[in-house]
């Protein structure tokens, strides 16, 4: 898995530098998916309007930058088409152990902000799903400062293992709710 489908993580860090959100763009991608998930009006727009000016009610529309128009176009096409894609916003594979993990934190935590803004209510979903809510806010109690110095260890290997099947979860969790809230595939 790459960490984006047509953009590298460092020309999306570009795209978000006028933020006021202050969103990694492994965050970022996280919140839009969130939104899309929920099946949020516009999602989008609230996307642009939480990253740009923190949600503030009546902001005029704005311009995304080119590569978060693209990355948009992306995650709406992904998850709206018939294969099951979903390419997560991730550091790269090779960057260090940390990074991946707060990469991972990071879209977690973007998503969850996603589904809330949305108006997602977790006493509307089934309880395979709530139980994937739960998990996802678990996830953001992740402990990263553990991490470090765990490259390359036999602990290192143990945590790189884990980060696999937790880059999984988060794309089986995206596709779940969004199909649970009403968004069949295709």
């Amino acid at each position: 898995m790459s960490a984006t489908s047509d953009y590298a993580y460092s020309e999306l860090v570009q795209g978000l530098e006028e933020s006021t959100l202050n969103a990694s763009p492994a965050e970022a991608h996280g919140l839009l998916c969130g939104l899309l998930c929920a099946g949020a009006p516009e999602a989008e727009a609230i996307w642009g309007r939480e990253l740009f000016t923190q949600g503030e009610q009546g902001a005029q529309p704005l311009e995304l930058p080119p590569p978060l128009r693209t990355l948009a176009d992306l995650a709406r096409a992904e998850l709206e088409g018939e294969d099951l894609a979903l390419t997560l916003v991730l550091p790269e594979e090779d960057a260090p152990l940390r990074e991946r993990a707060e990469g991972l934190y990071d879209w977690a935590r973007g998503f969850i902000l996603g589904l809330g803004l949305a108006g997602l209510k977790a006493e509307a979903l089934s309880d395979q799903a709530r139980e994937v809510l739960g998990d996802l806010v678990e996830i953001t109690r992740m402990d990263l400062e553990s991490l470090e110095g765990l490259e390359g260890s036999a602990d290192g290997d143990e945590e790189e293992g884990a980060l696999i099947e937790l880059r999984e979860f988060l794309w089986v969790a995206a596709r779940l709710l969004h199909e649970e809230t009403g968004h069949p595939r295709g």
